[in-house]
């Protein structure tokens, strides 16, 4: 059985619900096992999470914690508009092909691969054959992106070394800059002092 991360993308909403309900049904016939799964959708704001699974319960709470839920995460948070600013894939293109490939970062290609006004399932599965959810998909239009689930955790893992790498050096910068900062008024403030001081002291001596 292969652990793997898949995307099933579909340009009607019923589309992904649809979906979700065979990954179910096909999961209690032992034809796969669905771990966990969240039906998400893109406007020009961002993404939204929507109705989810997991073993078996609503995906409300259960996702805290899980790959799935990291994936979420950074889908609707600063880093996936930052890699998805540019997604440009197509619902009903082969998203294996052409430029969506092109791109080297495993989250990247997920964010491509559901472009604005569409709906997608995203479900952490582990697979006996990639036929069940490839037939299940086609049947209702859509489109699939498969990938390791160990490669996908993976590039969190390093997304998040990333993110908090990046919140240090700019916590760094933004001290510099202050000691810069200050470091200019130092001087104007020693000259503004000097001045009233002399000020003070003519004053006293007439």
């Amino acid at each position: 059985m292969q652990d793997n991360v898949v995307v099933l993308t579909f340009a009607e909403e019923s589309k992904a619900y649809q979906a979700l309900s065979e990954l179910k049904a096909a999961a209690v016939q032992t034809r796969l096992k669905l771990v966990n799964a969240v039906v998400i959708d893109r406007d020009a704001g961002g993404f939204r999470a929507r109705d989810g699974f997991s073993d078996g319960a609503p995906a409300d709470g259960p996702l805290v914690g899980t790959l799935l839920g990291s994936l979420i995460g950074i889908f609707g948070g600063p880093l996936g508009v930052l890699l998805g600013g540019a997604s440009g894939a197509l619902v009903g293109t082969v998203v294996s092909g052409g430029r969506l490939e092109d791109r080297t970062s495993l989250i990247d290609q997920m964010l491509s691969a559901v472009p604005p006004g569409a709906t997608a399932v995203v479900a952490t599965v582990g697979e006996f054959a990639e036929e069940v959810i490839d037939t299940l998909v086609a049947g209702l239009g859509g489109v699939v992106l498969r990938r390791p689930a160990a490669a996908v955790m993976a590039e969190v893992d390093a997304l998040r070394d990333a993110e908090e790498a990046a919140a240090k050096e700019a916590r760094r910068v933004l001290r510099e800059k202050r000691k810069d900062e200050w470091s200019a008024k130092y001087e104007s403030w020693k000259d503004e002092i000097q001045d009233q001081w002399t000020a003070l002291k003519q004053k006293l001596k007439g």
